[in-house]
């Protein structure tokens, strides 16, 4: 290697040791435990001090002649480049002016450092009370920058503050021993004292009554008593200035592909119109004869399609992978040594959370990636789409995919921990399709579950696009989905919370997906009888979650072109 490309890996290198130590919280989350004492520092300056790290480290980069490196380092460099340039740009739309809201923020992603912060020594309880300690200081922050972003006119919408707003005073309410976060110094274990215990347990449960307790209260005063005042009163971000281009540009953040919000848009309604003639004629098949919403809520009104405890929903779950987990080795020639596990979404977020999400193992794999299934009112919830969620969520979704890029020994950190939205979705939806290739969903029932999970994601095409560039409000959108799923009230309304709170996110489903099956596609005809099926699914997954425009060219490449 020359020492261009020794350069490059260096700034590589830099720039992963930068993100860690700015944010020490995900640090911990990856198994990189340097941090453990400390959280993040939202402050202006400090982001401010980021970005010019960023700009300057984007200048040495660019000073590297490209013809003097590797084929996989040129790769590499322009992975950084966007990557650089992306954070760049958010700073630039004063992005971290709007903080928090229901989907993610302090005042949620805080109380699950319970799930990931060691608890095996004094030092480590040590660091996590130094956690809780600076905890007010975070809360001061983010209600700095919200300060600043009514000044700046970038608010958030207040239906989805209002959601925030009910999520933080939940933690106003819990007693010391009752919060969350006590509740790691009542499972220590061996190498504790009794004497320690006493000790270490008083002294966390001071922090939360003193500390994190009168932050959280001071947080929601904020919010219901000033912020929600001057919170925008339309759904979209073009309501905001720069609205429009700060859409476009969250566009090509999460689908990494040359698309404009009106072609995307289109794709949706097609892709609607497609998944609605293969519901209609499963529809057929069970002899019913209304619309698609009509046979919603008759399956709906079926009691027996649904579960009838949250246990019942974790037993499934279970069962289902456990018999996907014998099929893998005829799909794939690598499969991930990492495991995974089942844990049910916290009460305190349950009720604005989705029906599942994934958590990566950490860089040690001392822990599992966990698939979070949210149980709340299990009644409501039907059986029929517990396989396509597990397969999206864990297995042959993200954890497979996940826990392979992050097993990678050879590729730079910041490709096994960062990536693109499109390809990570995009393969996990993909999984959904590919699993009833590989036998899967055999009563018709949970192959209506599949389709009604995929003309979802063609609906979110319209309907984030709707909000956040043709002007739609919260009410169309919610019909809209209404109109073209089969998903209940409830699951529709958070959804749509979640597309104004995270624009485009919803994008990258739909949009990896199509283009990962076009992949497969132009392999299957280039190779015809050589292609082979696990040979393409480890080409495609070992190189990480690559923005969709580089996944094309690998793949092109290993089939010849």
């Amino acid at each position: 290697m020359n020492d261009k490309n020794e350069e490059l890996q260096d700034h590589l290198k830099d720039y992963w040791e930068n993100i860690l130590k700015t944010h020490p919280t995900f640090a911990t989350y990856i198994g990189d435990h340097r941090y453990d004492d400390a959280l993040e520092d939202l402050s202006e300056e400090a982001i401010t001090g980021q970005v010019n790290y960023f700009k300057n480290l984007l200048t040495k980069i660019g000073d590297i002649d490209e013809s003097l490196l590797t084929p996989e380092n040129q790769l590499d460099r322009k992975l950084i480049q966007t990557t650089l340039e992306n954070h760049i740009r958010m700073f630039d739309f004063k992005t971290h002016y709007i903080p928090l809201d229901q989907m993610t923020g302090p005042h949620i992603d805080f109380p699950q450092l319970i799930e990931f912060h060691p608890f095996n020594t004094r030092k480590d309880v040590e660091n996590y009370i130094a956690r809780l300690n600076a905890f007010p200081r975070l809360i001061d922050q983010v209600i700095e920058n919200l300060q600043k972003g009514i000044a700046h006119k970038t608010m958030a919408f207040k239906k989805v503050m209002e959601l925030t707003a009910g999520q933080v005073e939940t933690f106003t309410k819990f007693s010391p021993e009752d919060n969350p976060l006590f509740s790691p110094v009542t499972k220590l274990k061996e190498g504790f004292s009794e004497q320690d215990k006493i000790e270490l347990g008083k002294l966390v449960r001071e922090a939360i009554s003193s500390r994190v307790t009168p932050a959280y209260a001071k947080l929601l005063n904020y919010l219901t008593k000033e912020y929600m005042k001057h919170c925008r009163e339309k759904e979209g971000l073009w309501a905001l200035p720069e609205g429009i281009d700060m859409y476009r540009f969250f566009v090509r953040y999460h689908i990494t592909a040359d698309l404009s919000p009106e072609e995307i848009h289109e794709t949706g309604r097609r892709e609607v119109e497609r998944i609605t003639s293969d519901i209609k004629k499963l529809m057929r098949k069970t002899g019913f004869s209304g619309s698609m919403r009509e046979f919603a809520d008759y399956v709906k009104e079926r009691k027996e399609l649904n579960f009838s405890s949250r246990q019942e929903i974790l037993d499934v779950y279970r069962e289902i992978l456990s018999q996907m987990d014998k099929r893998l080795p005829d799909y794939f020639g690598r499969l991930p040594r990492a495991r995974y596990d089942i844990k049910e979404i916290e009460k305190y977020r349950e009720q604005s959370a989705p029906a599942a999400y994934y958590y990566p193992p950490p860089r040690d794999f001392s822990r599992p990636g966990y698939f979070y299934a949210n149980t709340y009112n299990p009644e409501l919830r039907p059986r029929f789409i517990t396989e396509a969620l597990s397969f999206h969520e864990a297995v042959p979704g993200h954890h497979l995919q996940i826990a392979i890029m992050q097993e990678r020994e050879d590729l730079p950190d910041f490709r096994k921990y960062e990536g693109s939205t499109a390809f990570i979705e995009g393969w996990a939806l993909y999984a959904e399709k590919l699993s009833r290739e590989m036998g899967f969903y055999r009563d018709d029932f949970s192959e209506y579950g599949r389709l009604n999970f995929e003309i979802w994601r063609a609906v979110r095409l319209v309907v984030d696009t709707g909000i956040h560039f043709f002007k739609w409000g919260r009410d169309e959108a919610i019909r809209y989905c209404m109109e073209n799923s089969g998903e209940e009230e409830h699951e529709i309304e958070v959804e749509v919370d979640r597309y104004i709170a995270m624009p485009g996110q919803a994008l990258a489903y739909k949009i990896g997906e199509l283009k990962i099956l076009e992949i497969r596609e132009k392999a299957r005809t280039r190779l015809g009888a050589k292609f082979d099926i696990k040979g393409f699914h480890d080409r495609l997954l070992e190189n990480g979650a690559l923005p969709l425009y580089a996944l094309e060219s690998v793949m092109n490449a290993w089939t010849g072109n």
